[in-house]
């Protein structure tokens, strides 16, 4: 980006010996770039540039501002506001607090030069009026001056090494005062959209074009640490690489445990189905064994002469039926219903899905868990209601009919 803005001067007076006046144009400026800078100009003119002025002051015999000063008109809260309008200009620059005294016999009026100042300490309005003494006395006073900016108050000044002084409002700032404004500029000129005018007045110490080079130069300071920035960025890599390294190796030993946790599972899962068929077969054996004895029953029942009482097999009754010579038995119709079920599923009592899914949730699996659950506990069973628990019970009544007499 090439920046084509300009600053003029275009006016300067020396409008009395305390105040120089200064007009300065910046040229070439995009649409709002000349409020950004006049705001930070102007706080920069009237708050951060150094001067020199008085802090404090010491009269022999008195203690503060309101102690009466004889042979003397002014009193010292009056003498005390009249050194501050003294303007100093410190041409070292040094930074180091400095003294000057003032010893004076009347009748007469004294002036700011009267003072006695270091060399290359000067006083800007040597006129400003300071005291007038009314008789032939002696009045001698002591002032220090230190180099500062802005204003500052009385009750913040740091008098050190200054024993009895009296402190005073210090205004530090060379600059008295800034104004600045925008004019605008037609807009079919290329990046020139507008002007910023800047008007700065000086207290004599510091010429108007002086404190603008000294303000951009302060403005330029504050800013530098932008430049120089330390960014911690490979700092923040290295510790980004090392987090995810982290989490690589926690994530490891994360799978590493859920591998784990699924080879117990399916051991597990082993060991339950393999205890599942072993189950199975030891009813299958059951069944079998059941099929057997009514297979013996039966033909036992051929092989004897039917009658017309009835015949007991395990205590069970039996009755002849004369047209197809079969005996029908309550343990037989048992058998039968529990062979022709696939392998003692829920199924084969001609149950819901609904109700076989609620049935398996408290792990009543088969027919004969069924059987051994209690009738009255199976309304606790979540998903089964009444009218569920009456199927369950009619389709468990099939294999108790009672024995036909």
């Amino acid at each position: 980006m090439q920046i084509n803005s300009k600053c003029k001067w275009v006016d300067l007076d020396l409008l009395n010996p305390n105040e120089f006046y200064g007009h300065f144009v910046f040229t070439s400026l995009e649409k709002g770039e000349g409020t950004t800078i006049g705001n930070m100009l102007r706080r920069t003119l009237l708050s951060n540039l150094y001067g020199s002025r008085i802090v404090g002051v010491r009269l022999p015999g008195i203690n503060n501002e309101f102690t009466p000063l004889e042979g003397v008109r002014e009193d010292v809260l009056e003498i005390i506001l009249n050194l501050k309008e003294i303007i100093i200009l410190n041409e070292d620059r040094t930074g180091q607090s400095c003294y000057g005294r003032l010893k004076a016999y009347g009748p007469g009026i004294i002036t700011a030069g009267s003072l006695i100042l270091p060399n290359n300490v000067k006083i800007v309005n040597p006129n400003s009026h300071l005291l007038t003494i009314s008789d032939d006395s002696l009045i001698e006073l002591e002032v220090k001056i230190e180099f500062g900016k802005s204003y500052v108050l009385a009750k913040e000044q740091k008098l050190e090494g200054a024993v009895g002084f009296i402190p005073i409002d210090s205004n530090f700032a060379p600059v008295l005062k800034v104004n600045w404004y925008i004019k605008p500029l037609p807009q079919d000129i290329e990046n020139n959209n507008e002007e910023l005018h800047l008007e700065i007045f000086t207290n004599g110490t510091l010429s108007p074009h002086q404190a603008l080079i000294q303000a951009r130069n302060i403005i330029g300071y504050m800013l530098s640490p932008i430049k120089n920035m330390e960014v911690p960025y490979f700092n923040f890599v290295k510790q980004h690489k090392k987090d995810l390294e982290g989490k690589k190796e926690l994530i490891l030993e994360q799978n590493k445990i859920l591998n784990q946790r699924k080879k117990e599972l399916l051991t597990s899962k082993k060991s339950i189905s393999l205890e599942r068929k072993e189950e199975l077969a030891s009813k299958n054996t059951q069944v079998n064994s059941i099929n057997k004895k009514k297979r013996l029953t039966k033909k036992s029942l051929n092989s004897e002469p039917i009658g017309d009482k009835a015949i007991l097999i395990k205590g069970i009754p039996a009755k002849k039926n004369l047209k197809d010579n079969k005996i029908t038995t309550a343990e037989e119709r048992l058998l039968q219903r529990v062979a022709d079920m696939e392998s003692g599923s829920l199924k084969g009592l001609g149950l819901s899905n609904r109700i076989i899914n609620a049935l398996n949730k408290v792990n009543i699996n088969f027919t004969w868990d069924l059987m051994k659950y209690p009738s009255p506990n199976l309304i606790n069973i979540e998903g089964l209601g009444p009218k569920s628990v009456e199927e369950i019970n009619n389709k468990l009544d099939l294999f108790y009919e009672p024995p036909i007499n």
